[in-house]
């Protein structure tokens, strides 16, 4: 599996735990991770929105837990 292959499957998911944000921010594909205003879709989920290298974007959705798992 290549490495862009890897990192959609953890966006695809769209809600991703703080583990995995942590994995895309640190993945060389990925130009910039902001965090933006949350949106109806996953009420009280903070948005963020993933740029990557190649001009694609994403938005992901961070799960709260109290590990951070």
């Amino acid at each position: 599996m290549s490495d862009y292959d890897k990192l959609m499957k953890i966006v695809d998911k769209e809600v991703v735990s703080l583990k995995e944000l942590h994995q895309i921010t640190n993945d060389d594909l990925v130009a910039d991770v902001r965090e933006t205003a949350q949106d109806d879709k996953h009420k009280g989920l903070p948005r963020y929105d993933v740029r990557l290298t190649n001009g694609e974007i994403y938005f992901v959705y961070v799960k709260k837990s109290l590990f951070g798992f």
